[in-house]
């Protein structure tokens, strides 16, 4: 695997949200933050891209979606054999029994739509240490000497306060 492949697996996100107003919205930051975001449009779909590309280490799913909901997708990602995937359940759920009901069901974490982009991106960074924490025994024995770290895209003022909490 190249030095360049090998940046770009590493910021792969899946998005699983079916209203496309918030998809965009959350698309938007992604991609400024520097993730290279792999788009699913309901459960299913999210579902069948997670078994066929392993080398999405983190997933931002929704919890109501047509298909497979979030709470599914998650229960499953911890009965299947592969790598680990950092997953976040994004709802306008907001209640402490739903919270609790989707981290027992299986997701690494929770945010209530609407939610600040700052607090996504915190989440995010701690997924991916998480994940590269867990991965690195692995990485060191197969990186080459030398790699720089991935870049990131610097945030800017002119976005909007918040991701929108259409579900």
């Amino acid at each position: 695997m190249g030095q360049e492949e090998k940046s770009t697996t590493k910021n792969r996100i899946l998005l699983a949200e079916d209203n496309p107003v918030v998809r965009k919205g959350a698309e938007h930051f992604l991609e400024q933050w520097g993730y290279e975001t792999i788009m699913a449009n309901d459960g299913d779909e999210a579902w069948s891209i997670l078994e066929k590309d392993h080398s999405i280490r983190l997933a931002i799913v929704d919890w109501n979606m047509p298909g497979l909901s979030g709470i599914q997708i998650c229960q499953r990602l911890r009965t299947r054999k592969g790598p680990y995937v950092y997953t976040i359940i994004f709802s306008a759920r907001k209640s402490l029994e739903e919270r609790i009901m989707a981290l027992d069901g299986g997701a690494d974490d929770y945010l209530v739509k609407p939610c600040k982009p700052s607090e996504l991106r915190a989440r995010l960074g701690v997924g991916r240490r998480i994940v590269e924490t867990a991965m690195a025994p692995f990485q060191a024995e197969t990186a080459p000497a030398n790699e720089p770290p991935a870049p990131e895209k610097p945030e800017t003022s002119e976005t909007p306060d918040e991701v929108p909490d259409k579900e």
